[in-house]
């Protein structure tokens, strides 16, 4: 296995981790009665949710009109 691909696999495995921690540290252990699991979280904020999705709409939009071909002008 070549160095470079290991170096990713564990700067994956690290972001991976990380986010496992923050996450269990924001929302907390899951049998705990008080703990709000990050579904409800992210229904009861929709705005961040039609935000994402207006994002992703954007974006894709943003790559059809790179893969088509400019428009010549008449003249």
């Amino acid at each position: 296995m070549p160095r470079r691909f290991a170096s990713w696999i564990l700067l994956l495995a690290l972001l991976l981790g990380m986010g496992l921690a923050i996450g269990r540290w924001v929302w907390g252990p899951s049998d705990a009665p008080t703990a709000t699991s990050f579904r409800a979280w992210w229904w009861e904020r929709r705005e961040a949710d039609v935000a994402v999705q207006v994002g992703l709409v954007f974006a894709g939009a943003l790559g059809i009109a790179a893969l088509m071909p400019p428009e010549e002008e008449e003249s």
